[in-house]
């Protein structure tokens, strides 16, 4: 990220002397936070998805029309997980001649899972504005930003039954089981923001997400732990990590952002 940051900065240097005797950088910010509750059949399950972000535009105008700059974002997420499921042991009700437990099958367990996470972006950004009447105007933003954030994956157990033999039932307490997670995200894509101007240096905006491609990295340290001990919740984990990718509107996952942009040169 460090890298990034100061690329980035050496490349938009020329652009920022340029803006600094021109004066007439602008800064934009948007945001937005929705949640929608979730239904489970069993008591202990993820209650809601929630989703808050928001994302600082520092502009630096290319003639009447287009803007180029850089943007760094902040989000915070809970999200719901497909189902993870594994196989848990059946023993029979007597014990054999040595009192250990006899197994006499598996049953297939399904677990709800919940990803959270808190991520932080920095990316460029391509601005095209054109004008619709004295005070509104339409505009495209097409963005590339990387993202990072270390969270967590939440499995919860069905604690409805009780695991045979059992020693230390005593000791659970009922709740999700906690597994790091390391998210990675790029994505690239295109906003389309309606604005209306309040006065001279200041506009107030809605926007969307039209499209974006994401690809989508998590990660865990599953490799340091003792593989001489089967877990199957690390198992189970594990099968969340990987690439994922996306491609299409992100209004359906990030929501409608409200604006605010400020021309203060």
């Amino acid at each position: 990220m460090k890298k990034t940051i100061l690329l980035l900065f050496f490349a938009l240097l020329p652009l920022l002397v340029y803006s600094q005797e021109k004066q007439a950088l602008f800064f934009e910010i948007d945001g937005n936070y929705w949640e929608k509750s979730l239904s489970y059949p069993q008591l202990f399950a993820p209650e809601k998805e929630r989703f808050g972000g928001a994302r600082l535009f520092f502009g630096l105008p290319m003639g009447e029309k287009w803007s180029i700059g850089l943007m760094g974002s902040y989000q915070a997420y809970y999200e719901a997980q497909e189902n993870g499921s594994y196989n848990r042991e059946l023993y029979g009700p007597e014990p054999d001649e040595n009192g250990n437990p006899i197994i006499i099958g598996t049953s297939r367990v399904e677990m709800p899972v919940g990803l959270q996470n808190d991520l932080f972006g920095l990316g460029l950004f391509l601005q095209r504005r054109i004008s619709l009447g004295k005070r509104t105007t339409l505009a495209f933003n097409f963005y590339g930003i990387r993202e990072s954030g270390k969270g967590q994956l939440e499995i919860f157990p069905d604690y409805s039954y009780l695991y045979w033999p059992c020693p230390n039932c005593l000791s659970i307490a009922p709740g999700p089981i906690i597994r790091e997670m390391e998210e990675k995200n790029w994505k690239a894509g295109i906003d389309i923001s309606f604005a209306w101007s309040l006065n001279d240096w200041m506009d107030l905006g809605i926007r969307a997400n039209f499209l974006e491609f994401r690809k989508r990295t998590l990660s865990n340290n599953s490799d340091i732990v003792n593989t001489l001990v089967y877990d199957p919740l690390w198992a189970l984990a594990d099968g969340y990590t990987g690439d994922r990718y996306d491609f299409g509107s992100a209004v359906s996952r990030e929501g409608v952002r409200i604006s605010l942009t400020l021309r203060p040169f």
